[in-house]
């Protein structure tokens, strides 16, 4: 299995992958940061999180907690969001993880890389930390017991494409 370096993580596939007992998926990354507000929205599910071994909380500096306030401010985004962008600048991770499309756009205009929770559980099936049957699963976990807003055609296309791309 070919982990990935590092990234930065906003809240939402953190608590998605909790809502639907999949957090050991995180073992793809090799490090992953976190900032303190980050881990502040995680309250319901601090103690998981903070199980993770490769969880790293960083704090911002002044010119990045500056940036944080500014993408609040312009682009409307939450305080975990906007600290996760910051965080992606301060320490140059390319990959930000968060399933906000706004927060998603918004790091793509900047430069970085973004993904959501199906980035990771299709990185699993990749890497073979799930089977093909496994991967449907937690699709249908995800849509139907998590407080991810996953439409029923994204879903389904989701299964369609596992089922085309099949192992």
């Amino acid at each position: 299995m070919v982990k990935i370096k590092q990234a930065v993580f906003d809240t939402g596939p953190l608590i998605h992958l909790h809502e639907i007992n999949k957090l050991r998926l995180l073992e793809l990354f090799q490090r992953i940061l976190i900032t303190p507000e980050i881990l502040k929205e995680c309250e319901g599910i601090k103690n998981s999180i903070r199980e993770l071994k490769n969880l790293e909380e960083k704090n911002l500096s002044g010119k990045n907690k500056d940036l944080a306030k500014y993408l609040i401010n312009r682009h409307n985004l939450h305080l975990g969001e906007s600290t996760g962008i910051a965080l992606c600048h301060q320490e140059l991770i390319k990959l930000f993880f968060t399933d906000d499309l706004d927060a998603k756009q918004v790091a793509k205009n900047l430069g970085f890389e973004s993904h959501g929770t199906i980035a990771i559980i299709l990185r699993s099936w990749r890497n073979r930390k799930l089977t093909k049957k496994e991967v449907k699963e937690t699709i249908e976990d995800l849509y139907s017991s998590s407080s991810l807003f996953l439409t029923s055609d994204l879903k389904e296309w989701v299964l369609d494409e596992v089922e085309r791309f099949g192992k």
